[in-house]
């Protein structure tokens, strides 16, 4: 039988009553507090994630978060990374001057003889060193005060009176010209044969009955007539653009007689031959006023994203 020592009980007693107690302390940390750690440590992540996709020949992607904004710093600093901008221009001069002043290595020209507009990109760059192409000077011809208003008529069915008042505006401006056939007409005897139309009506009917048939036929003739001669032709010179030459649009002159009353219209012969002849004449003064810096190209350029 196994008799408790008293000596060993009394010893680990008191070495139970020195050992000093153990107390748990429990900390509540904030929700928000655990989320800005988290958020920070992402944000490290990122920012080394961008700066080894950015610097040298460093990847073309970078994963990340689709909740983050990356934010632009370049407006806090002295200066910007690198040039780039938009300038336009309604004429030549200043738009080869800025051109020329900017350019970088692969800079090129490309005008649109459709549009009548040129557009300079100033850091294309080269196949080795592609530019980001979004510095670039723009060059959009206005069309003259003249040509303009001869656009907005031609082909359009016009009353007497607004054709008349029309070639009052123009009349010296344009240095119009009539023509009936090869004889010239005048400008006041040409207001004066449209201010002053006749519309002549004639009808035929012919009739043949037969002993097993019949027929019938029927002519109607309409003719626009005036007092004097109504041109069939018009000259219309004027600077299509500010820095093209002068050119001259030939109108043809017609006259509708199905209304109560009579129409008038004008229409450009050759419309299309003299905007391909203006727009190879706008690529001829771009590539003199470039002077070689750079190459000149007929079409467009659009960047490919």
């Amino acid at each position: 039988m196994t008799t408790d020592n008293p000596t060993q009980h009394t010893a680990a007693t008191a070495e139970l009553q020195a050992t000093p107690s153990v107390i748990t302390t429990t900390i509540n940390v904030p929700d928000q507090f655990v989320q800005a750690l988290k958020e920070g440590q992402s944000i490290m992540a990122a920012e080394m994630a961008l700066g080894g996709a950015l610097v040298g020949d460093g990847g073309a992607v970078v994963a990340l978060p689709k909740d983050f904004d990356i934010h632009d710093l370049e407006a806090q600093k002295p200066n910007r990374r690198r040039a780039r901008g938009a300038m336009s221009t309604a004429y030549v001069t200043p738009f080869a001057q800025y051109a020329i002043a900017y350019r970088q290595p692969g800079a090129a020209v490309f005008v649109d003889a459709s549009t009548m507009q040129a557009r300079a990109v100033l850091d294309l760059g080269t196949l080795e060193s592609p530019g980001h192409a979004d510095n670039t000077a723009e060059l959009k011809p206005i069309k003259t005060a003249a040509f303009d208003a001869l656009l907005q008529l031609n082909g359009r069915a016009r009353g007497q009176q607004e054709l008349a008042e029309f070639i009052e505006d123009w009349g010296i401006v344009a240095r119009l010209q009539f023509f009936r056939e090869a004889e010239e007409v005048t400008l006041p005897k040409a207001l004066a044969a449209i201010r002053s139309i006749t519309i002549e009506s004639a009808r035929k009917q012919d009739s043949e009955v037969q002993q097993l048939s019949a027929s019938r036929t029927a002519f109607e003739s309409v003719q626009a007539t005036s007092a004097n001669p109504i041109p069939t032709l018009i000259y219309y010179t004027t600077k299509p653009y500010a820095d093209l030459e002068e050119r001259t649009f030939v109108l043809r002159l017609s006259i509708l007689t199905g209304e109560k009353a009579p129409m008038l219209v004008l229409r450009i012969q050759n419309l299309e031959a003299h905007t391909e002849a203006m727009g190879n004449e706008l690529a001829e003064l771009v590539r003199t006023a470039i002077k070689g810096e750079m190459p000149v190209l007929l079409g467009s350029y659009r960047k490919a994203e």
